[in-house]
């Protein structure tokens, strides 16, 4: 691993640990609900992920580990893959809702949403990219990305299931991502959807890892 990238790394993932640890504490002091969101949980993941990959890299810089291991690598991967889709998802979709609301757009990217929404999602996308290139994630570890969407899939649904109303809707303090809003007969080609898309995340964010690894960008300058 080059100087170069392991530098590169070790300082978004610390902005990253930092943010989430700043913004996670103060959710849990003043609105412990939102941890109920994916976007809290993804952006928690994202963090502990960065955190093992701090104290790797350090281990690195002072010789007493060569390489990180395959599975914080993947371990990356995965926790990238949520905070995108959380990304995605507010700047394609949630942001437009707001609006529909009588909001700003960019209400959804201020205070705490700033770092869980935009900051922190597009540091890991960069990271992950641009300094974490590797060959060693197999094609098949990507499946790995649908873990957690899957859990909260089951989650959401079972909250719809018990706060349905006799009209097929749910009170919006229950439907959280307005997925509902097309009543029950279009929530399960929603959630399909959402997974696929998760899917399609996580397989991108692996192509475009992969391909920066093939590029060896950064590759000049190697650790002594």
């Amino acid at each position: 691993m080059s100087k170069i990238k392991l530098i590169g790394s070790l300082v978004l993932n610390t902005f990253i640990f930092v943010s989430v640890i700043v913004v996670a504490t103060r959710l849990a002091i003043n609105s412990p609900a939102s941890y109920r969101m994916f976007t809290t949980q993804s952006n928690i993941l994202c963090g502990v992920a960065a955190g093992i990959m701090i104290v790797f890299e350090i281990l690195i810089l002072i010789k007493k580990k060569s390489e990180l291991p395959l599975w914080v690598k993947t371990f990356k991967m995965v926790s990238v893959t949520g905070v995108s889709l959380t990304f995605l998802v507010v700047t394609f979709y949630l942001g437009f809702v707001a609006i529909s609301q009588g909001y700003s757009y960019f209400i959804l990217f201020r205070g705490n949403n700033l770092f869980f929404h935009f900051l922190t999602p597009v540091a890991g996308i960069i990271s992950f990219i641009l300094f974490e290139g590797t060959k060693e994630i197999k094609y098949k570890y990507t499946f790995f990305n649908m873990i957690h969407m899957i859990c909260y899939t089951i989650f959401y649904t079972i909250n719809v299931c018990i706060h349905l109303k006799p009209d097929g809707t749910v009170e919006r303090t229950y439907d959280w991502y307005y997925f509902v809003v097309g009543g029950i007969g279009t929530f399960p080609f929603v959630i399909i959807a959402m997974i696929i898309f998760t899917y399609g995340i996580g397989f991108g964010l692996w192509i475009a890892n992969r391909s920066i690894a093939k590029t060896n960008l950064f590759e000049a300058r190697q650790m002594d």
